[in-house]
């Protein structure tokens, strides 16, 4: 297996709703892409394009939408999807064909217009424009299943509501500074506390919402192009875990759980970070910079345990101790999190590793971690789906 980097990336800033077509936000993040790699369409052999399957036929063969943009060449185009992990897939798609030695260079990207509303597990369609399929949102929304799972934390591990509310007053500091961030308000603790419950413990601060947004990332193993890259950035390990049977997470779709865990809480995350490590040779301990789905304030806490920072129920006091700050032991979503931008399904995971990778070429200004050689990026997706991604300079 060859080393390949990762040396081009391009970012459509998050936002609400839109009625604009998805392949114009993908073309935006790919163009600055290329930009960032210099190096033309045309070097491209292989597009691992993430699914958006609220776009119907279009949406559902993105990649070829994306090519009748820049230009149809032959190549090998793989549509994916994979829930919030569906930029996870596309990535270690173009890992793997490069590393192979299947082509040299390969483009992966996801775009995402997501529906009004938080998502839920139960989608129906409801109106058909064309090739444009406008879905109607039913079924318990996932704030129902985050709620019922923190509060399952905070009966067992002390967890207050001042730590769930710091979550979001930390995220909105540095996602002020992010000029790819959706949301660029500070908040203080009072203000997160005063913000509506949506599902009890979680305040409407505490949650993301659903956004527009769109990532894309060139990757290599051609030495020339690596060379003449601006710092480029090596992927050490990118993984898939799907769920393990027994984990005592109550799952979105499902409406119950294990009464006795028989394996380990969020099992697909644990298996994909335990897999990144095993194939990096990097542990937790060497990870500078992480950036994890905090989906909402309790995801924050309980990733720092599942993907194994420390221990169950010790997350609370890295947080109040300032050690997952910028400056701390190890800085967690220096990005702002999704906190900040929100999800966009088939986009986050690949906007993580950009974040990561920003930081390792040091170009995130006000929020940059001093010198990081090791990042990590860590998402998951409905019924046990879920990617790590570990890079270094």
């Amino acid at each position: 297996m060859r080393d390949v980097y990762i040396i081009g990336t391009g970012i459509h800033p998050w936002m609400g709703f839109s009625e604009q077509v998805f392949a114009d936000f993908a073309a935006v993040a790919v163009d600055n892409a290329l930009k960032d790699a210099d190096i033309e369409w045309k070097k491209i052999q292989a597009i691992m394009a993430g699914i958006f399957i609220y776009g119907g036929n279009a949406g559902h063969l993105s990649g070829q939408y994306l090519e009748s943009i820049f230009g149809e060449t032959g190549v090998p185009v793989v549509n994916v999807y994979n829930a919030c992990a569906t930029g996870s897939a596309s990535i270690r798609m173009a890992y793997n064909s490069v590393a192979a030695g299947e082509t040299d260079t390969a483009l992966a990207f996801g775009a995402d217009v997501s529906p009004k509303g938080f998502l839920t597990a139960k989608s129906d369609n409801a109106v058909q424009d064309r090739d444009v399929i406008r879905w109607k949102m039913g079924g318990m929304p996932n704030p129902i299943y985050w709620a019922l799972e923190c509060r399952k934390r905070m009966e067992k591990y002390d967890t207050t509501e001042e730590d769930l509310a710091l979550v979001k007053v930390l995220m909105s500091e540095y996602g002020s500074k992010n000029p790819h961030a959706r949301f660029k308000k500070t908040y203080t603790i009072e203000e997160v506390l005063n913000s509506v419950y949506v599902c009890d413990p979680l305040r409407l601060f505490e949650i993301c919402p659903v956004s527009t947004g769109a990532a894309a990332v060139i990757v290599t193993a051609d030495k020339e192009l690596i060379a003449k890259a601006d710092k480029a950035v090596k992927i050490n390990a990118t993984t898939m875990g799907s769920a393990i049977y027994g984990d005592p997470t109550i799952r979105i779709s499902a409406l119950s759980c294990p009464a006795v865990p028989e394996a380990p809480m969020l099992s697909e995350s644990y298996s994909a970070s335990r897999q990144a490590y095993e194939k990096s040779g990097i542990g937790p301990e060497d990870i500078d910079v992480l950036e994890l789905p905090d989906n909402s304030s309790w995801h924050y806490l309980v990733y720092l345990e599942t993907c194994g920072f420390c221990k169950d129920g010790e997350a609370d006091k890295m947080l109040r101790e300032g050690e997952t700050k910028i400056g701390g032991k190890l800085p967690v979503n220096p990005s702002g999190g999704f906190s900040s931008h929100g999800e966009a399904l088939s986009a986050q995971a690949l906007w993580q590793v950009i974040e990561c990778t920003n930081q390792l070429r040091g170009r995130c200004g006000e929020r940059q971690v001093e010198n990081p050689k090791v990042a990590m990026a860590q998402t998951y997706g409905l019924m046990g789906n879920s990617g790590t991604t570990i890079l270094s300079v």
